[in-house]
C-alpha cells in the first residue's frame, strides 16, 4: 500500500472520478474496492473521503454508499476567500475584478440572451424595486439580479466565475446601502436591463462596469 498524505489521496480520488467519467449522482465503489483500485490503505481512504465530503465533491449516505456530487459555488468560494485574505488583497482590486468580469458578462448577455433570461432579470429587478420602496433589505434580490445577468450569457463558465467573484463580497461587507443609494442603484439596474433587452452589448458593458465601480466611490467617502 502507498502511504500518501490525505490531500494527495483526495487528488487521486478526484482523478479516479474524472478518468471514469463519474457524474453527480453516480456511486463510487465500496471503500474496500476503491482502496484496492488506488493502492492505498483504508485509513488514508477515509481521511481523503472526509476532505472531499467537506469540499462538497462527494456525499456519504446510509445504505446508499458514497455518491459523487457537484460542489456548490458557495463551497468553492470559501478557499478563494481564504486565499485572498492570506494574500493581503485590496478591496479595490476585488471591486475592479468584479466590474470587468460582470461588464463582459453583461455584454455577452446582450448578445446571447433569450426571452426567458429577460424575464428572470426583470423579475429580480422588480423585486429589488419593491424592496427599496418598502425599506426592506434587498441583498438577496440584488444577488439574484446579478446572477440572472450572468446566466443570461448562456455560458456556464462565465456564470460560475462571475459568481465566485461576486460571492467574495458576502465575506467582506453585507451591509445594505441607504435608501437614496438603493434607489440610484436600481435606476442603474434598469438601464442595464434595458441595454440587454435591446441587445446593445457596448452599453450593457459600460453601464455594468460603472455600476460596480460606484462601490469604490462610496467606500472612499466613508
Amino acid at each position: 500500500m502507498i502511504n500518501l498524505p490525505a490531500s494527495s489521496t483526495a487528488d487521486r480520488i478526484r482523478a479516479y472520478i474524472r478518468k471514469n467519467r463519474l457524474k453527480p449522482g453516480d456511486k463510487l465503489p465500496v471503500h474496500a474496492d476503491l482502496a484496492a483500485k488506488l493502492g492505498i490503505g483504508p485509513r488514508r481512504l477515509r481521511e481523503a473521503l472526509s476532505i472531499l465530503e467537506y469540499q462538497g465533491f462527494i456525499e456519504t449516505r446510509n445504505k446508499a454508499g458514497t455518491i459523487v456530487r457537484r460542489p456548490s459555488v458557495e463551497r468553492l468560494g470559501e478557499p478563494i476567500a481564504w486565499h485572498l485574505d492570506a494574500s493581503g488583497y485590496k478591496l479595490e482590486d476585488l471591486i475592479r475584478a468584479r466590474a470587468w468580469i460582470e461588464g463582459g458578462a453583461a455584454a455577452e448577455a446582450a448578445e446571447r440572451r433569450i426571452a426567458r433570461d429577460l424575464l428572470l432579470i426583470l423579475d429580480a429587478l422588480e423585486q429589488l424595486e419593491a424592496r427599496a420602496s418598502s425599506g426592506q433589505s434587498d441583498l438577496a434580490e440584488e444577488k439574484a439580479f446579478h446572477l440572472a445577468v450572468l446566466h443570461a450569457t448562456r455560458n456556464p463558465v462565465i456564470a460560475t466565475f462571475g459568481q465566485l467573484v461576486t460571492l467574495q463580497f458576502e465575506y467582506v461587507d453585507a451591509t445594505p446601502p441607504p435608501r437614496r443609494r438603493r434607489d440610484l442603484s436600481n435606476r442603474e439596474h434598469r438601464q442595464i436591463y434595458e441595454a440587454i433587452e435591446r441587445r446593445d452589448a457596448n452599453a450593457a458593458r459600460s453601464l455594468m462596469v460603472a455600476h460596480v465601480l460606484t462601490q469604490l466611490g462610496r467606500r472612499k467617502k466613508r
